[in-house]
């Protein structure tokens, strides 16, 4: 039977959600939990790997059980450590796939301005100086809206061919605390968000100018550089169109 399991974790202290062989992980956290209280290996499928740092308020994992063991949520919670977390377990249609199966996912990139550093706030958000000029980022984040060919964005280690994908909103939010880039796609390329979170910083500190003509480019280098993970979050992933 295929079973469905949302999950939310801090991401600071592994590698990423995919096992590594040199570094902790979170499906390895998870798969080690679910051995403990079914007695017997399982792998789990995430919608996305997510890489060292980043961290995530619903990711999706599928896998496949014979039956799903009572309150399984809720005992996989007395075991996992306690920056990961289970928000429930379900059913699953037979062909659902957490990965292939997704057809949007929304990323947070959270950042704050000050020229002080915020202790509470560095644990997810990524400090920004005062002399940072949000309008100028407001004004140019709309250009990633639509289907595009991301290639300037995407990080020189990626072995993907076709770099084209569909942003369908690209917003910045602010909260009292702190602002968010949160940014909707059918799909991400390695490093996009975080590339496209250090080019909207340029703009704003008046370094680079015109998002749109470096979409255009198609060309890595008139980017901004590569943020760190520490402000990347996957808010969400969604089934239906």
């Amino acid at each position: 039977m295929k079973f469905l399991l949302e999950l939310s974790y801090l991401g600071k202290n592994y590698s990423g959600y995919q096992k590594q062989k040199n570094g902790n992980s979170i499906q390895e956290e998870l798969e080690k939990a679910i051995e403990k209280i079914v007695g017997k290996k399982v792998l789990t499928n995430a919608s996305g790997r997510t890489d060292a740092g980043v961290s995530a308020l619903k990711q999706v994992v599928s896998f496949e059980l014979d039956n799903l063991p009572k309150n399984l949520d809720k005992r996989l919670n007395l075991i996992l450590p306690e920056d990961i977390r289970v928000l429930k377990v379900e059913k699953a249609e037979e062909d659902f796939h957490a990965r292939f199966s997704a057809k949007r996912k929304t990323y947070l990139y959270n950042f704050y301005v000050s020229n002080v550093n915020i202790p509470f706030l560095d644990i997810f958000a990524l400090r920004v100086n005062e002399n940072f000029d949000i309008k100028k980022v407001e004004n140019e984040v709309f250009s990633l809206v639509g289907e595009k060919d991301f290639s300037a964005f995407c990080a020189s280690g990626s072995q993907v061919v076709d770099k084209v994908r569909e942003i369908y909103s690209a917003k910045i939010l602010k909260n009292d605390l702190f602002y968010s880039l949160e940014i909707t796609g059918n799909g991400f390329l390695y490093n996009m968000v975080r590339i496209i979170m250090g080019t909207l910083l340029e703009i704003g500190y008046g370094k680079l100018k015109n998002l749109e003509k470096i979409i255009v480019s198609k060309d890595r280098s008139k980017a901004g550089k590569t943020v760190p993970p520490v402000g990347l979050v996957l808010k969400e992933v969604l089934y239906n169109e």
